[in-house]
């Protein structure tokens, strides 16, 4: 089973994309990807109408789309745990911050609420790396990592081109940190993750759906990794983290 850990559905004005069901679902038959991890993109003013629409997806395509929360911090605490409880009750798996699309870093008082309602529902929580530093270096999320050590935490994107080396530290460093790999630059980085914390805490995604196959390119160029490595990266870390 391929799952892709990173996916999005609707559209973005901070980025300035759009992704419409019939494009995400096309995007996973042709790439061959079993189900995704769907969430709204940081930057829309409509996020509990995006959570509906992949709710609904999600009920139209069984087993195919699970949904998760994105919701701008930024809102007061209780906006946000009626938000997430609702999203919880449909079934979404997991939470998600974007330090750079959000405008708010996990160090800041208004991440609180994420991380805090994350325990609260027995939630991975992901967090947006790369593109934005210096709120999204991988290195900042580390107190967070250690002031709550049973939450799983996903560092999205791995650090991307330039801090995946950075990442991989984190996660070597906090047990509880996982990686995901959409945008990392080099097949030789991926197998380093692979390597130096285990396939069962290293996941494939391509945060946007003609990205796939590229990414499933990646892991399938590394000739060194075994079988029960790749199946892990490409499918069943991410069933096992987000119970799917």
């Amino acid at each position: 089973m391929i799952v892709d850990s990173h996916q999005h559905l609707g559209g973005c004005f901070v980025f300035d994309h759009h992704v419409s069901a019939e494009e995400l679902i096309g995007y996973m038959d042709g790439a061959g990807v079993d189900a995704s991890m769907v969430m709204p993109f940081p930057g829309t003013d409509e996020e509990a109408g995006v959570h509906d629409q992949i709710a609904a997806l999600a009920q139209k395509h069984p087993g195919r789309i699970f949904g998760m929360i994105s919701i701008n911090p930024h809102c007061g605490r209780d906006a946000y745990m009626r938000e997430a409880e609702r999203c919880v009750k449909m079934g979404f798996r997991a939470v998600k911050i974007h330090p750079l699309g959000h405008a708010c870093p996990v160090t800041a008082k208004d991440a609180d609420k994420v991380f805090e309602a994350a325990e609260i529902f027995n939630l991975p929580v992901l967090v947006h790396t790369g593109l934005g530093v210096p709120m999204t270096l991988p290195s900042v999320i580390v107190p967070r990592a250690r002031r709550h050590p049973e939450l799983k935490i996903v560092l999205s994107h791995a650090g991307a081109y330039v801090y995946s080396g950075e990442a991989e530290l984190v996660a070597k460093e906090c047990p509880n940190v996982y990686l995901e790999t959409s945008w990392v630059g080099a097949p030789h980085r991926v197998r380093s993750f692979i390597k130096s914390i285990g396939a069962g805490r290293v996941m494939f995604g391509s945060d946007l759906p003609d990205n796939m196959e590229n990414e499933l390119t990646k892991y399938r160029s590394i000739k060194t990794l075994s079988k029960e490595e790749m199946d892990m990266c490409l499918g069943e870390t991410a069933r096992e983290l987000f119970r799917l």
